[in-house]
């Protein structure tokens, strides 16, 4: 069972459907998401059910959190991440104004944590583009290493990261 995560500041609390879809629905439309997780610039903007639909799949192949940081007026959530039963962790900042200031480390660093609290051995991701370097430095900084490279579905070519635990 998902459990809130605490950083000072910064909080992971598992995702309440439908409540956060509409938060989330302006993260999936900003191109700059979409091309780092989506794999270009043709990505299409999620709408509000296709949002909810993407987290009604991973609720049932993931732990599902909402990134959210602390403001003078409470809890604003930013993003997302998911820790995955079997493998994968894909983590999305979505609002532009805290991309680039370390929290997506310290959102990794939790879910490294909340993983080992599970048993886990090790933590793989799903496949980050090539060109994601951002995301690439950000696996590398926590210790990750590739595991494999290997292209989409789109030919676009990608890496997987492993972490052992």
């Amino acid at each position: 069972m998902p459990m809130e995560l605490i950083d000072n500041d910064l909080r992971l609390r598992p995702i309440a459907l439908p409540q956060d879809v509409a938060a989330a629905v302006p993260w999936y439309q900003d191109p700059e998401v979409l091309y780092y997780s989506e794999g270009g610039a043709s990505s299409k903007p999620y709408d509000y059910e296709k949002v909810q639909a993407m987290y009604n799949y991973l609720l049932n192949k993931a732990e599902v959190y909402i990134i959210e940081v602390d403001t003078k007026d409470g809890w604003l959530p930013i993003g997302d991440v998911a820790l995955f039963h079997e493998s994968g962790v894909p983590i999305v900042i979505g609002n532009p104004e805290y991309r680039s200031k370390g929290i997506g480390k310290r959102v990794m660093r939790l879910i490294i944590n909340r993983a080992k609290v599970l048993g886990r051995t090790n933590i793989r991701t799903n496949g980050i583009y090539i060109f994601n370097k951002r995301s690439r430095r950000l696996f590398e900084s926590l210790g990750f290493t590739i595991a494999e490279s290997f292209a989409d579905d789109d030919g676009n070519e990608c890496y997987r990261f492993n972490l052992k635990l």
